[in-house]
């Protein structure tokens, strides 16, 4: 799959119902058996396979809906800088995508610790 900043929007767009809703089965469903989520700037995983992402959501579930400010794509990997919904001008951090076929391959998230954040 060749990312987009459609395809990236389709993943926050889950991502977003999922901290609505508590329920973050879909966005696991989006990554590859063996895909892995990874943070930058907080002490938290790397988390490989369904039951380790899945696993990861239970313990530490995002509280913040997000909004994309720029994507660059090429192929099977994009970068996007994001914000959180409530405070789309300031910039929370970068995800970086990686697909294999249809799904996420490698999700890593850096988080800009800022000296508001609770």
């Amino acid at each position: 799959m060749s990312l987009s900043r459609d395809s990236l929007q389709r993943f926050l767009d889950v991502h977003n119902a999922a901290v609505e809703t508590g329920d973050f089965a879909a966005i696991v469903r989006m990554f590859a058996p063996d895909g892995e989520l990874r943070y930058v700037g907080i002490d938290f995983g790397p988390f490989a396979g369904h039951e380790a992402i899945a696993r990861s959501f239970r313990e530490r579930p995002p509280l913040h809906k997000l909004v994309l400010s720029s994507v660059t794509a090429d192929g099977d990997k994009a970068t996007a800088v994001y914000a959180t919904a409530d405070q789309p001008e300031q910039r929370a951090g970068t995800l970086v995508v990686t697909t294999g076929g249809n799904l996420t391959q490698r999700l890593t998230i850096s988080v800009i610790n800022r000296s508001t954040d609770g």
